[in-house]
């Protein structure tokens, strides 16, 4: 038996962002700090690794620097509906692509070297309630006790469930690949989403990121978002993703004959789930990712200031109910930009682009900026996340909403 003040169940992201927040904020918690990892890094992680200059921007604030982290830099969106496709630049150099086993290892690392206990690859197997804290049995059957137990295990973790706390949104299913890349190729820049999907009846987008292997070869990371979490959805996902590659030409050209696309669930953020309890608090895909670009790295970087923050205090009063942790996250810089893509969902999809959609990628007058070139510098950090909020946005939307309703209605 060992106690703890915090302990953070879960190595990915998420866990090692808070780990980072707290021993920035106060160095001598590092070795009150236990984090559990159920596996061995580097690990494989299946996501197209694009990280938001949003991200970029806490790491520095909490004392990391990126320069030794292999990357490959990227620029803007593509937009793409079909044989169209729209460009919004980000306005800055913050943002990148990265293995997202490079990218884990290399916070995890910096974690340890902060001096917190991490123990990998080690199972938290369950945890319960004790009238001062938390209790956590690991596999080879160690009670660890604490005051904090952060859940930081990912879209299937069980921390959420060992607390009564079911997810209220839905979990889809995502595929993913690799295929060559020529670092030559005019994408190497841009983040391409295709929203073709849509045609097919998916709530989802397929996307082509320039990126590299686990030995740094240049590759095209690729795959298809949004499909139902029930069966006969692999297969559907599999051919709605052929389809809108044939789209692609000069990536089609690269991708082999044959090629398999892994499948990994994904949970959307919900508002509404429950976040936090005595002692206890969800961070990272716990609580789920953007539903419209599918980034969960910006979710896993607010949520993790948000809860070091709540720690802090509660540590500090001695009150663990982390009754403001749902408003820190309301305010943090994600939410604004979920505000903005959820609701592109909400339409029912169909055989052309949505009303949200022709607003984004529509162009009025030369010069003025349109909903999607704001949302890219939002993206990136170049704007911050309350100009969601402020004329500066809502004057855009007023303007495209009625030509593009018109245009939804008479095609």
């Amino acid at each position: 038996m060992d106690r703890h003040k915090v302990i953070i169940v879960g190595g990915g992201p998420a866990g090692a962002m808070t780990a980072l927040a707290l021993t920035h904020f106060r160095p001598e918690l590092a070795a009150e700090i236990l984090l559990l990892e159920a596996r061995s890094f580097p690990r494989e992680k299946i996501c197209g690794g694009g990280v938001s200059g949003r991200v970029v921007a806490f790491l520095e604030e909490v004392g990391v620097t990126l320069q030794k982290l292999a990357k490959v830099p990227v620029e803007r969106f593509t937009i793409c509906f079909d044989r169209d496709a729209f460009d919004a630049p980000f306005h800055n150099d913050k943002c990148f692509v990265v293995r997202r086993s490079t990218f884990d290892d290399f916070l995890l690392h910096s974690v340890r070297e902060r001096g917190v206990e991490v123990r990998a690859p080690l199972a938290a197997v369950g945890a319960f309630r004790e009238p001062n804290g938390i209790a956590v049995l690991d596999a080879i059957g160690t009670v660890h006790r604490s005051r904090i137990l952060v859940g930081a295990d990912g879209v299937n973790g069980r921390t959420r469930l060992w607390f009564g706390k079911p997810h209220r949104s839905r979990k889809t299913l995502l595929l993913q690949t690799d295929f060559p890349r020529d670092p030559e190729m005019p994408s190497g820049d841009s983040l391409i989403f295709d929203f073709t999907p849509l045609r097919f009846g998916r709530s989802g987008y397929a996307w082509f990121f320039p990126s590299m292997d686990a030995e740094g070869a240049p590759v095209i990371n690729a795959g298809i978002s949004g499909g139902p979490f029930v069966a006969g959805s692999l297969k559907q996902s599999r051919e709605i993703f052929k389809t809108i590659l044939d789209a692609h030409p000069a990536i089609k050209e690269t991708a082999p004959e044959r090629f398999h696309l892994r499948p990994y669930p994904e949970q959307d953020f919900s508002p509404f789930s429950n976040q936090a309890g005595n002692h206890v608090l969800l961070v990272g895909e716990q609580l789920g990712v953007d539903a419209f670009t599918g980034e969960g790295l910006a979710v896993c970087a607010d949520s993790a200031a948000a809860a070091a923050q709540e720690i802090l205090i509660a540590l500090e009063t001695g009150d663990y109910g982390f009754k403001g942790y749902s408003k820190r996250l309301i305010s943090s810089d994600f939410f604004p930009l979920y505000l903005i893509g959820r609701p592109f969902w909400l339409e029912s999809p169909g055989r052309r682009p949505n009303l949200l959609f022709s607003m984004a990628t529509r162009k009025s007058h030369p010069g003025k900026e349109n909903i999607m070139e704001i949302y890219g510098k939002l993206f990136s950090g170049a704007l911050p996340a309350g100009k969601v909020f402020s004329p500066y946005f809502i004057k855009p939307v007023l303007r495209d909403l009625p030509p593009a309703l018109l245009k939804r209605l008479f095609p």
